[in-house]
């Protein structure tokens, strides 16, 4: 009897030590259960403050988690239980190049595009990496920042400049305004004589035969040459967007002074050409090259206004030079003008490329000229120097990279 209340005994022991432990369990289960849920929690707001989108990819590229930002900008839902693909929401241009960049564990600052359910591209700065779990599962996390206001931005910008230099072209036509007047003048003038000559030898016209012709021939060529000063003034005065192309410096320079022929006559300035016929084409737009060179042409026009003997000097060559972007010593395209005007101070070639800076009087110039060449030189990856000192002259040199068409870059 004894032995049988004895086992009794140690059967409710063992089932109280059971049921203990399995409370134990519960609890435990229990909490495990809401921490997990806590971590979610904590893990989903963390999320939804992120600006950036954020998305995790699992081995086969589909998105297995994603923040509220990135469901708003690409216009899906997370309540629509379709799975989405990295080719889906990168397109099939840019699919190839996010899936070998994940390929390689980790990278920066990948310039690229996510597509909206629209189909819209929206241009980002993606970064990403791959981690595989304990279980073995490979996991891609991925941040993409929106640069669409960026580049709204930059286009603004972009167009600011064009009309920038626009009008400075313009500027420009009305400082030249008396020297076109005597572009004009001077054909117009010689139609009007050769024209009263010919009604003169009307009253003969078979024993001036000759002189009629002659005459005629002239009025013809003093008229395609009034026709090439107006066809000249149109183009320089239009703003029409130009792609990147091979540009000829040597050609763009005779271009401008063919222009400003009149100008130098009536400056009495003597012109001295060391054009290098070999040099190769520079990659840029031939509006704005043309703007530069002008530019940098007036102002030497204007540096000699008090010089007795004035001399315009302007080279081309090439030359070695240091690379902006890389900071390698490499040949460059160098467009050199060279006055022997009244100079530049020191103190004064710290700023002449700031924007609005200027040394004429107040009325005569916004300060926009230096900035703007300035601005386009380095647009086509080049530098300008300038080297110079109070009554000893000028020397502004252009240096641009040479084009090679194997590494022609899209347009700016």
């Amino acid at each position: 009897m004894g032995h049988t209340q004895s086992d009794s005994r140690k059967k409710n022991q063992l089932i109280e030590i059971l049921e203990k432990q399995k409370q134990d369990l519960v609890v435990r289960f229990l909490k495990k259960q809401v921490e997990v849920e806590a971590g979610k929690d904590f893990t989903d707001k963390i999320l939804s403050s992120l600006s950036s989108l954020f998305f995790l990819l699992n081995e086969e590229l589909i998105v297995v988690q994603a923040n509220q930002e990135f469901y708003c900008c690409l216009e899906y839902s997370a309540e629509d239980g379709e799975p989405l693909s990295l080719k889906q929401i990168s397109g099939q241009k840019n699919f190839e190049i996010v899936k070998n960049a994940l390929s390689k564990g980790e990278f920066n600052t990948l310039e690229t595009s996510l597509c909206t359910r629209a189909g819209k591209e929206i241009p980002v700065t993606l970064k990403g990496s791959s981690y595989t779990t304990e279980s073995g599962r490979v996991l891609h996390m991925l941040i993409a920042s929106d640069r669409s206001d960026y580049q709204t931005m930059m286009t603004r910008m972009s167009e600011a400049q064009e009309q920038l230099i626009h009008s400075d072209r313009l500027a420009s036509l009305g400082e030249m305004a008396a020297g076109i007047g005597h572009e004009l003048t001077q054909p117009l003038n010689a139609i009007l004589l050769y024209s009263r000559n010919c009604i003169k030898a009307l009253e003969n016209p078979l024993q001036n035969r000759s002189m009629l012709e002659g005459n005629l021939n002239i009025i013809i060529d003093r008229v395609n040459k009034a026709t090439s000063i107006i066809r000249s003034l149109k183009n320089f005065g239009s703003k029409a967007p130009e792609e990147l192309t091979g540009v000829n410096m040597n050609e763009i320079l005779l271009n401008i002074l063919e222009f400003l022929d009149s100008r130098l006559t009536l400056s009495d300035i003597h012109l001295h050409l060391e054009l290098d016929e070999t040099v190769p084409l520079v990659l840029g737009q031939e509006v704005k090259l043309e703007q530069v060179c002008l530019n940098l042409i007036q102002n030497a026009i204007q540096a000699m206004g008090k010089t007795e003997r004035p001399v315009l000097t302007i080279k081309t060559g090439l030359q070695m030079g240091i690379d902006p972007e890389t900071l390698e010593e490499n040949q460059f395209v160098l467009t050199a003008i060279i006055d022997n005007g009244e100079g530049i101070d020191r103190a004064i070639q710290e700023k002449i490329f700031d924007p609005f800076f200027t040394t004429r009087e107040v009325g005569t110039g916004m300060g926009l000229g230096l900035s703007i060449v300035d601005q386009i030189i380095r647009e086509f990856s080049g530098v300008i120097k300038v080297k110079s000192s109070p009554g000893s002259g000028s020397c502004f040199s252009v240096l641009l990279p040479p084009h090679h068409k194997e590494n022609q870059r899209k347009g700016i």
